[in-house]
């Protein structure tokens, strides 16, 4: 009877130590102040950010002049965001949004009477909740969709 409730003793220690040492590890961060993989400090989320921020975003225009984002199939034919975002970006800072615009507007759908390439600033607070955002749209690229 001893040795099991030393044997149980010594596993509560190991359990107890075990938890000291995760929680040692997850706090390392911020106590020595470097940040590394597998544990950070998130330095993306270190400092305050401003209210406006840029996008460069694909619309598409319908027949009243209403303009709505486009999917990620119909942008990049693919559905990995990052891929459709540096897609649109690369192809405006490489002055190619001409080709762009005319690829995404082989694909839209019959409703789409135009594609717009932009680059866009918005109010991030805004657009979270919802409200009115844009600030200042610059088009590098319209062209119409025909079928």
């Amino acid at each position: 009877m001893l040795v099991g409730e030393s044997a149980r003793r010594s596993w509560g220690i190991v359990h107890r130590l075990a938890a000291v040492a995760v929680l040692a590890a997850v706090m390392s961060p911020a106590v020595t102040n470097h940040d590394s993989f597998p544990l950070s400090t998130y330095p993306m989320y270190a400092f305050r950010r401003g209210r406006l921020d840029t996008f460069q975003v694909v619309l598409g225009v319908d027949a009243t002049g209403a303009d709505h984002p486009l999917s990620l199939r119909v942008v990049a034919n693919t559905d990995d965001p990052l891929i459709g975002e540096s897609l649109v970006a690369q192809s405006i800072r490489a002055g190619r949004a001409d080709r762009l615009c005319e690829q995404v507007a082989l694909r839209v759908d019959a409703a789409t009477a135009k594609v717009l390439v932009a680059e866009e600033v918005h109010d991030v607070i805004a657009r979270a909740r919802h409200k009115p955002s844009l600030t200042k749209r610059t088009v590098y690229a319209e062209c119409a969709v025909t079928r």
